[in-house]
C-alpha cells in the first residue's frame, strides 16, 4: 500500500469519526519544506534574507592577540572590575563571554519612544547569570568602555536582564575575555 493511501486512510480513521474530513495525501506526498507551515512556524532550513542590511560596516580585527581568565568572588562589582582590567591590561579591542552568580545588579531598557534613556531595572536576590556578553572599546580620550548586555535566571525559572550597569557577585564570576589587535584596516 502506497504512502499517501495510508495517510488517506488514517485521516479518515482519526478524523472521520468526528464528521470531519481530511486529506493528507498531499501532505504526504511532499517534501517537508514545501509542506504548507502551521501559523507561528518557519520551516526547517530556512535562512535570513540577503541585502536587508545597508548600513552594515565591517573591520578588520586581524589576528586575535591575548586571552584571559578573571575569576571574581563574592562582593566583587564586575563592571567595576572590568574596567579596572582594561586599564591596567590596555586593552583597546576585546569582546567577552561569563557566567556564575550575583545577589544586586541593575540592568537597563532602552526607552527609545520616549526618549527618557534607559529604564532601571533593579535586581535584589540571588540569581545565576545565563548570559553575559560584552565589549572593550575606548573612547575619544583612550579610556576603556566596557559594554555589557546579559541575563539572570531567579529561583523560580523566571529571567531578568538587559544592558548592565552594574552587578555584584554573590559566589563566583568567570569572564573570559579575548583582546584583537588594532584593525589594520576597514571594510565596506
Amino acid at each position: 500500500m502506497s504512502t499517501a493511501r495510508v495517510a488517506r486512510l488514517l485521516s479518515i480513521l482519526l478524523i472521520g469519526g468526528l464528521g470531519v474530513t481530511a486529506d493528507l495525501t498531499v501532505n504526504a506526498q511532499q517534501p517537508a519544506a514545501q509542506r504548507p507551515q502551521p501559523e507561528g512556524y518557519v520551516p526547517r532550513g530556512t535562512r535570513p534574507g540577503k541585502g536587508l542590511a545597508p548600513g552594515m560596516k565591517v573591520t578588520d580585527l586581524g589576528k586575535g592577540a591575548r586571552t584571559f581568565r578573571i575569576n571574581m568572588t563574592k562582593g566583587d562589582e564586575i563592571l567595576s572590575g572590568m574596567t579596572e582590567f582594561a586599564e591596567k591590561y590596555k586593552i583597546k579591542n576585546g569582546h567577552f563571554t561569563g557566567g556564575g552568580a550575583i545577589n544586586k545588579a541593575m540592568f537597563g531598557w532602552s526607552d527609545v519612544e520616549s526618549g527618557n534613556g534607559q529604564k532601571q531595572i533593579p535586581l535584589n536576590q540571588e540569581a545565576e547569570i545565563v548570559s553575559l556578553l560584552g565589549s572593550i572599546s575606548t573612547n575619544n580620550q583612550g579610556q576603556p568602555n566596557v559594554h555589557v548586555h546579559g541575563s539572570v535566571a531567579l529561583s523560580d525559572g523566571t529571567v531578568k536582564g538587559g544592558h548592565w550597569w552594574e552587578a555584584h557577585v554573590s559566589i563566583i564570576a568567570e569572564i573570559f575575555v579575548t583582546e584583537e589587535e588594532a584593525a589594520p584596516s576597514e571594510a565596506k
